[in-house]
């Protein structure tokens, strides 16, 4: 069994886990994102270790446990407006603890830890893509969301390693990314939409640029998630998987793909 067939059915297992979380329960939910938020931030602090950089302890994980009980428990969505100044306090207190600190290099460590807190929040969006929109059958959309962007992402990897004449997506930040795999993202992202078009309850238009929604933005947070890699001289956020990478290495796709996702169904249901 390869690494790359490893790495997806680590992918699968962690859907499934999601999914029953999700179905379950918002108690079970809530443990859910917990786990991951503290050991996803735990592994994002440790890929810096190597530059001497040290994102602040406690701070992206008490505002993404924050974010993750408004998503989960507050159902009005007036009532998720306090995260703005949580989130803008947090940006403010990076600043004033690396002064009180005295953490160098300043400027690094603060914006270290800032980029802990953005990640943190977009990835969040997951929970709220599903609990905002109930009256979208909104179990269907995150499953069908969740099998869309493994589904490409998959696809992408295939074949990016078989085909030939291969173009560079973006050869320096990710050598393996290429032209034909995103393309293949792109298609496989929209095939699946289409195929559970009946659960989505969406018009066959809405269902491809769903696709195309969730593909490009989820190839865009794994570009993301490699630049950092790639700047730090890594090449896997951690070793919670042994030799496959880290759980950073599972979520990068869903961190920018999740608020795409929930802002297209929140206009095509306000239209």
């Amino acid at each position: 069994m390869n690494s790359k067939t490893i790495r997806y059915l680590f992918g699968i297992f962690l859907l499934m886990m999601t999914l029953f979380s999700f179905y379950y329960s918002k108690i079970a939910l809530f443990v859910m994102a917990v786990f991951i938020i503290i050991i996803a931030i735990n592994e994002y602090r440790n890929m810096f270790k190597k530059k001497e950089i040290c994102p602040h302890s406690f701070l992206p994980e008490i505002i993404g446990i924050f974010c993750s009980y408004i998503f989960i428990f507050k159902s009005d969505i007036a009532e998720h407006n306090i995260i703005t100044p949580v989130i803008t306090i947090g940006i403010i207190l990076s600043f004033i603890l690396t002064v009180l600190k005295n953490s160098k290099p300043y400027i690094l460590t603060s914006l270290s830890t800032i980029c802990a807190i953005v990640l943190t929040f977009c990835g969040l969006y997951v929970i709220k893509l599903t609990y905002y929109f109930e009256h979208l059958s909104s179990f269907y959309v995150i499953a069908v969301y969740f099998l869309t962007v493994l589904s490409g992402d998959y696809a992408a990897s295939v074949v990016g390693l078989h085909c030939k004449n291969k173009k560079f997506l973006a050869a320096e930040i990710s050598p393996e990314k290429t032209l034909q795999g995103a393309a293949a993202n792109l298609v496989v992202s929209c095939l699946i939409c289409l195929l559970f078009v009946k659960l989505l309850n969406f018009s066959i238009i809405k269902c491809i640029i769903f696709g195309c929604v969730i593909s490009v933005f989820s190839q865009f947070g794994d570009l993301a998630v490699s630049t950092i890699k790639r700047d730090l001289g890594i090449k896997h956020s951690g070793n919670m998987f042994y030799v496959y990478g880290g759980i950073l290495d599972r979520l990068d796709a869903f961190i920018f793909s999740a608020p795409a996702a929930y802002y297209f169904l929140y206009l095509i249901s306000v239209v």
